[in-house]
């Protein structure tokens, strides 16, 4: 990007917290070149919403380019008005939030609840590799899983609803809750393995639940009945 004269953007709003993880932190190799990062705490670092921010390398840039001045304030030369440098103005103190979890958790505490999280991504991306019904859409770099039920007896067609059943299946039986993107055209489940709660066990239950539906699930759906 600096050879071609590019701006070099690096939207880390949910990776950035790598950088809190000594095993992975390398992800992010890189983004020390950045002219411009976004960073929002209130994912990955549980600090609650609303904790977001764009960082930029240069602060004349941020000044010259995304200033609106406000004609009712004084104007002063020897430092910013930062409201005259965001969307909302006058704000909340959220970056508080931030400050008070570092100070209580640390960057250590980060680091084991993030490696906690790939722990448990390992664990359940094993789970669906041992079932020959369940197929992931890639090898999962960080905590987020997007996987799909491709049984044999389930036509291409019948699948996108195969898999919406399933996560109602799954919402019924108040085991947990899985999204359902749609990923080149077709619907995905997917698991973020994020609270620090969660345990081994957790994700065992899930998996026995979703052997169950396909147990008990004998009948072949209809194209129909796609939602």
């Amino acid at each position: 990007a600096k050879e071609q004269g590019l701006w070099f953007h690096v939207d880390a709003a949910y990776g950035g917290a790598l950088m809190f993880s000594e095993q992975h932190r390398a992800q992010l190799a890189g983004i020390e070149h950045a002219d411009s990062v976004t960073f929002n705490p209130q994912k990955w670092l549980y600090v609650a919403k609303t904790c977001a921010m764009v960082l930029f390398r240069q602060f004349d840039v941020l000044q010259q380019h995304f200033r609106v001045l406000a004609p009712y304030m004084t104007d002063h030369e020897d430092w910013p008005n930062l409201g005259e440098l965001t969307v909302q103005g006058t704000r909340h103190p959220d970056i508080l939030k931030l400050w008070l979890s570092l100070q209580h958790l640390g960057q250590d505490s980060y680091n084991t609840m993030i490696e906690h999280n790939y722990r448990l991504t390992r664990l359940f991306t094993e789970a669906i590799n041992v079932r020959p019904y369940l197929v992931l859409a890639s090898e999962p770099q960080m905590n987020l899983v997007c996987f799909r039920s491709v049984p044999a007896t389930i036509s291409t067609e019948q699948q996108d609803t195969w898999n919406y059943q399933l996560q109602q299946f799954l919402l019924r039986q108040g085991c947990t809750f899985l999204s359902l993107p749609v990923y080149r055209g077709q619907r995905w489940l997917k698991a973020v393995l994020l609270n620090p709660f969660t345990t081994p066990d957790h994700i065992h239950r899930l998996f026995e639940q979703i052997d169950t539906y396909h147990e008990a699930a004998n009948q072949p759906l209809s194209v129909d009945e796609v939602v």
